[in-house]
């Protein structure tokens, strides 16, 4: 693995690029998703499965820069609160450098993707174990602060989430034979087994990444010729 690493940071001497372990969490709503679909829900509008209280994200994000403006990223992450729910997200993004001064930078970007949530039930009812799948198409926003020296950088963001549902898959025994069917626009063509289920999956949070890589002035600018001096000293 340090063998990759040191290969990749040759051939991409000229440009920063990290790759590192995240950690986050949602704070609002303080349930998701902030509207449940009808689906999940009985004929009084209660719940059949249990919305999120709280949760733990744990991922990794790859970043490169490109210029002296902005940075390409990737992030995967699975998200779980060691109950009833679980979740994976995969995400493309860009984001622009606002401010840099020295080894601090202010960054903004935005990103999209694919992820899959799974809601349970924590009090199942008899025999049964109702469930509800999500396969949805996550749109993300985000502005964070970047700290650096020359081989790592630490990075604290705040982002938004607005998760743009395609499947929504409910079962009330648990069984996949007894599942029903909702999307979140009207299906023409769904027959009895779809039906229009708009639902509101949005959440805003807090996320912290540690990340590994060449984050090096070009030509070994400042940061470089101050390590080299504190050598000879």
């Amino acid at each position: 693995m340090m063998t990759v690493l040191l290969l990749v940071s040759a051939a991409h001497a000229d440009h920063w690029w990290g790759v590192g372990p995240s950690i986050g969490t949602m704070g609002f709503p303080v349930e998701y998703p902030a509207i449940m679909p009808a689906l999940a829900q009985n004929a009084n509008g209660n719940n059949l499965v249990d919305p999120v209280k709280f949760d733990l994200r744990i991922g990794g994000h790859a970043v490169y820069y490109v210029g002296g403006g902005g940075r390409v990223g990737a992030r995967a992450y699975y998200g779980a609160n060691f109950a009833t729910w679980s979740s994976q997200e995969l995400t493309v993004e860009y984001e622009w450098i606002l401010h840099k001064q020295d080894n601090f930078q202010v960054l903004a970007g935005a990103g999209l993707g694919f992820g899959h949530d799974r809601f349970g039930a924590a009090e199942p009812s008899g025999d049964n174990n109702p469930y509800l799948d999500v396969t949805y198409f996550p749109l993300r926003g985000q502005v964070g602060v970047l700290w650096r020296d020359r081989t790592r950088a630490y990075e604290a963001n705040l982002f938004g989430t607005w998760h743009i549902a395609g499947d929504q898959r409910f079962s009330k025994t648990g069984d996949v034979a007894d599942e029903e069917t909702g999307t979140a626009v009207s299906d023409p063509f769904g027959g009895d087994t779809t039906k229009s289920d708009a639902a509101l999956y949005v959440a805003v949070g807090a996320e912290i990444t540690v990340y590994f890589g060449n984050f090096r002035n070009k030509g070994g600018g400042d940061d470089d010729k101050k390590g080299k001096k504190k050598n000879k000293n």
